[in-house]
C-alpha cells in the first residue's frame, strides 16, 4: 500500500521523484567534484567578442577516450581518442575547451536531461575524474543545445539570438556531414555575409579525417569555420585552432533551432536532414525551395 502512494505521489510530481531518485544514487556519486563551467551566454559572448575557437565535449567524446561505448554515427578510433585528449587538456588563449553545465549544475535543465546526466554520473563519473581538472574553468558545451534540454523556453529564444551574433556579418564556412544541411530552410545565418560548405561524411568522417582538415584549412584560414561532424569536430575545431583558424564547433545547433521553430517537446525527426538522434528519420530529399541555392554553397565533397 504505501509503495502505492509513492508510485502514485511521484506520478503526480516527477521532480520529487528525481530528487529522491538522487539522493538514494548518491553514493554513487561521492567524491565526484563539482566542475567550473562558464553560462552558455557567457560561452558564447567569448566566441563572438573575442573570437575564440570552442571544442565541445559530451558524452560521447567521454566515452571516446574511456573507450566504454561509441555513437552509433562514429566508430571508436584510438588516433581519434588522442586527438580528443589532447585537446581536453590543452591550454590555449585563442580555444574555450566545453564541457555539459550539467557537470556544474542541473539547474535550468529539463528533467530529462537532469536523469542522464546523473546517470552518467553514477556510471562514470570516478573516470571523468581523470580526465577533468576541478580547478579548471570550462567553456558550456551546451551552447548549440539550446532549446529540448532547457527548461526555460524564452532563454532557449535569446541565446538562439546571440548565437547569431557569432557569424553576423562574416564570411562562414560550415564543415558539416552530408545530411546535416545547417541552414537550409530556416534564417539560422540569414545574417552571414556569405556561407559555402565542406561536405564529409555522415557517419564515421574520421576516416577522412586529414583531408577534411587540409580542405577546411585551405577555404576556411579567413573566415569563420562552423563544424557538425561529431566527435571528428571536437578534434578539428582544436587542430583547426592550432593552425591559426577560427573554428567552432556547433554541431546540433541547427536541429535545436529547428525544435525550437516547431515547439518540439521531445527530438524528432527533421525533414531534409540526418538527426542522429533519432531512431526514425525524414525524408533526406531538400525542399525544391532551396535545392539549388544548398547546392551552389557546396564547394567540394571529401568521404562522400
Amino acid at each position: 500500500m504505501i509503495r502505492g502512494l509513492m508510485q502514485s505521489f511521484f506520478r503526480r510530481f516527477p521532480q520529487v521523484e528525481f530528487a529522491y531518485w538522487a539522493w538514494r544514487t548518491r553514493a554513487q556519486r561521492a567524491g565526484l567534484p563539482r566542475y567550473r563551467v562558464l553560462s552558455l551566454e557567457e560561452t558564447i559572448r567569448l566566441i563572438a567578442q573575442e573570437q575564440k575557437s570552442i571544442t565541445r565535449y559530451g558524452d560521447g567524446e567521454f566515452n571516446n577516450i574511456l573507450k566504454v561505448s561509441k555513437p552509433h554515427y562514429q566508430a571508436n578510433d584510438d588516433r581519434l581518442g588522442r586527438i580528443l585528449q589532447e585537446a581536453l587538456t590543452a591550454e590555449r588563449d585563442d580555444l574555450i575547451v566545453a564541457i555539459p553545465g550539467p557537470l556544474h549544475s542541473l539547474g535550468g535543465e529539463q528533467l530529462s536531461s537532469k536523469y542522464f546526466w546523473v546517470r552518467y554520473l553514477n556510471t562514470h563519473g570516478a573516470k571523468l575524474k581523470s580526465l577533468l581538472h576541478p580547478q579548471r574553468l570550462y567553456g558550456n558545451a551546451g551552447i548549440s543545445r539550446f532549446y529540448l534540454g532547457l527548461e526555460d523556453k524564452k532563454r532557449a529564444f535569446h541565446l538562439a539570438q546571440q548565437l547569431k551574433t557569432i557569424w553576423e556579418k562574416r564570411e562562414v564556412l560550415v564543415v558539416e556531414g552530408e545530411f546535416s544541411r545547417l541552414g537550409v530552410g530556416n534564417d539560422l545565418f540569414a545574417n552571414a555575409a556569405s556561407l559555402h560548405r565542406i561536405l564529409g561524411p555522415s557517419t564515421n568522417a574520421f576516416v577522412h579525417y586529414d583531408a577534411i582538415l587540409e580542405a577546411a584549412v585551405q577555404h576556411g584560414k579567413d573566415k569563420l569555420i562552423l563544424l557538425a561532424l561529431g566527435p571528428t569536430a571536437t578534434a578539428m575545431s582544436y587542430d583547426l585552432a592550432c593552425r591559426g583558424c577560427w573554428a567552432v564547433d556547433i554541431g546540433h545547433v541547427d536541429v535545436e533551432y529547428m525544435w525550437m521553430l516547431q515547439k518540439a517537446t521531445h527530438k524528432i525527426p527533421l525533414e531534409g536532414r540526418f538527426v542522429s538522434e533519432t531512431s526514425e528519420q525524414a525524408d533526406y530529399a531538400i525542399p525544391a525551395a532551396y535545392r539549388e541555392s544548398y547546392e551552389q554553397s557546396i564547394l567540394m565533397k571529401i568521404g562522400v
